[in-house]
């Protein structure tokens, strides 16, 4: 908006291009499978090996890869991952209801799958009791020490008197509708000066009683006074008080804020601020008793048990219970609150008391060996919503049903490639039974997924000679490595395989070149005791536009980044400045990854375009709030086949032009 002129001078108007796009990482896989520990079906993001072994077992479960593959990855490069355990175990647990109409509260959830018999028990509990705590009220015989005069902006009284002020607190004289807020007490021992913050509307005598003036409905500043030592965190912000002056009825909100108000050796009062005005009227002549709303909850597993006491349902106290049952790393259960929030109201949202029993849902034993496609690919299905997780790979299940459901979330997202392994002991030319028949299965149109073969050797966990894993681990890691160090516009091949001692199959070039020509991605060892390495960077698209690893992901990158990095743009006025910004932005980002290597031309213009003009957008399109933009990049592909020309030359000088 043009700045308003009125007066002759120099006005400043700031003006900004649009945001620049920053390229997001696409490194980041997700590994499902089997572990020996930690949570089911929940993504869990890890940035170490260590940081996997303590959360999912420090060793591998017998028959199952998910170890080796996480530990392939970091050792090739790779610095964050998530991983999914799939699992037919199922947990024990219980919703916990609210007091009033019983509405879900939250969940606790065993955090070890099995029949294990855990115990809970939950009451309510108030640190703040009403036989103790109420709002502060000044002594009944708090008077003047001298009269006033009509205007005057301050009065006097006794020093303990005035001890009990505070600035901020409204006060009334002689109850006849005085209303005077306190600006500064000056206390000499002997007498308390108290300035107040207007000028006094009637004269009063010595004597005349003063007293906290009344509050109207919505009032959010109170004090708070306690004839017991008060426990900690009791009145910290997120306490649930509930405040009853009879006959009213009782009003519960939370608080925002407080303050310790020390007014002596032994008296304290604290001065609350209530989120929401209090919904009644205050009569300052009569106690009004304040308690808070807490609950105990004990879990039992054996003979042992764990209380958690004093707990709060608002994020904002230090004994919020999500955090400190959760956190608890000792602890035998999870809690999960509900989504939404119940709609009922305070205290009624407290949880409902239960004595000590059983949770209601018994749990039931991991059995490995009856685990099927249902497992992994409803653990496959909990990455849906994980956003930066763009690459899959399942190591511990390789059949056809997982690994299409690997890529049926990749072609339904579009921001994310599947990493596939062959079976073991395949055949590479083997059409009924070997790699050609299961490769047939996996192709993706456009190019989401790679498959690998064959298997690579590792060391074992411990003692004792290599052992045959899957290779997607590692070869994930060598994707993130190529990331990181040249870019993922660079094929992810002709890389060496840390951690790999060997593969399953040494072929030969005639085999390797059947299975390259019909998108198999070959690990290769090139002589006797060398090191394998990753020799092939094909897709399985029958799209041959497609039929890279990195061009594919180097479009999951340019489209991942330029659809966060225009989110400024949505609902900006659709005229020809928004369309410049936009051609600025999106080109000078296109701009860098020519710059970069990772798209081909002698200049910017035989690289990339980016389009924007009334042929893609007439008024009828605008009219819809639709903005087309079109970009077209000229990626820069792998050379795959490198062919020399050498041939006999007889010697001599020869001119030529061209």
């Amino acid at each position: 908006m043009a700045i308003q002129v009125s007066y002759p001078g120099v006005y400043i108007e700031e003006f900004a291009p649009g945001a620049p796009i920053l390229g997001l990482s696409i490194s980041t896989p997700a590994f499902i499978g089997v572990a020996a520990g930690g949570p089911i079906d929940q993504p869990v993001k890890l940035t170490s090996w260590d940081a996997f072994r303590a959360r999912f077992g420090a060793h591998p479960v017998a028959g199952f890869y998910l170890w080796h593959a996480v530990k392939g990855f970091f050792a090739n490069g790779g610095q964050t991952c998530y991983v999914v355990r799939a699992s037919n175990g199922e947990y024990s647990q219980q919703t916990i209801v609210t007091t009033t109409g019983a509405v879900a509260l939250f969940d606790v959830r065993a955090r070890v799958p099995g029949n294990v018999v855990i115990k809970l028990a939950v009451k309510k509990v108030h640190a703040l009791a009403s036989a103790t705590t109420s709002l502060f009220r000044l002594k009944a015989a708090t008077q003047l020490k001298n009269a006033t005069a009509l205007g005057d902006t301050q009065i006097v009284m006794s020093a303990a008197d005035g001890a009990q002020l505070r600035p901020g607190d409204r006060i009334t004289i002689a109850a006849v509708g005085e209303h005077i807020t306190v600006l500064r007490i000056i206390n000499d021992g002997t007498d308390a000066t108290v300035q107040l913050a207007q000028p006094l509307t009637g004269t009063y005598s010595a004597t005349d009683k003063v007293r906290f003036d009344d509050t109207s409905p919505g009032e959010k500043v109170f004090r708070i006074t306690s004839t017991v030592a008060l426990p900690a965190d009791a009145l910290a912000p997120g306490a649930m008080l509930t405040f009853e002056q009879a006959p009213t009825p009782a009003a519960t909100q939370l608080v925002e804020s407080v303050q310790k108000e020390v007014l002596s050796a032994t008296a304290t009062t604290y001065r609350v601020t209530l989120r929401q005005g209090l919904g009644f009227a205050v009569d300052m002549t009569k106690a009004t008793t304040v308690e808070s709303n807490e609950f105990d909850f004990t879990v039992q597993t054996g003979a042992g048990s764990k209380a958690y006491s004093s707990l709060v349902l608002d994020p904002a106290h230090p004994r919020y219970y999500v955090g400190l049952v959760n956190d608890d790393k000792d602890g035998a259960v999870t809690v999960i609150p509900a989504t939404p929030t119940p709609a009922v109201a305070m205290p009624g949202i407290m949880p409902k008391d239960q004595a000590l029993a059983a949770m209601t849902t018994a749990g039931s034993d991991e059995d490995i060996s009856t685990m099927g496609d249902p497992e992994f690919v409803r653990a496959i299905d909990t990455l849906h919503y994980v956003t930066d997780a763009s690459i899959l790979a399942c190591p511990d299940r390789i059949n056809l049903t997982v690994r299409r459901a690997l890529i049926d979330q990749c072609e339904l997202l579009l921001d994310r490639f599947a990493v596939l392994d062959c079976s073991a002991g395949l055949d590479p030319l083997d059409t009924l039974t070997g790699v050609p028949n299961e490769r047939a299965g996996l192709s993706s149109t456009r190019g989401y997924a790679a498959y690998y073969y064959p298997w690579i050797s590792v060391p074992p966990d411990g003692a004792g000679p290599p052992i045959l894993v899957p290779p997607s681990g590692h070869v994930c890691g060598v994707y993130a490595r190529v990331d990181n160090a040249r870019g993922v516009f660079k094929a992810p091949a002709n890389e060496n395989l840390n951690g790999a001692l060997g593969v399953e199959r040494v072929l030969t070039d005639i085999d390797h070149g059947l299975l390259n020509l019909s998108g198999v991605d070959v690990m290769r060892v090139f002589q006797a005791g060398g090191r394998p390495m990753v020799f092939g960077a094909r897709t399985t698209a029958t799209d041959l536009n497609w039929q890279y690893v990195n061009i594919r992901r180097l479009f999951i990158f340019l489209e991942k980044s330029i659809q966060q990095g225009i989110q400024w743009a949505v609902f900006e006025p659709n005229n020809l400045a928004l369309w410049q910004k936009l051609k600025r932005s999106i080109g000078d980002f296109l701009n860098k990854q020519w710059r970069d290597g990772a798209l081909f031309g002698a200049k910017a213009e035989d690289a990339y375009y980016v389009r924007i003009d009334e042929a893609l957008n007439p008024f009828s399109e605008q009219q819809l709030g639709r903005l087309h933009i079109e970009i077209g990049v000229r990626p820069s592909y792998p050379a795959e086949f490198i062919i020399v020309r050498i041939g006999i030359w007889p010697g001599g000088s020869a001119v030529t032009e061209g």
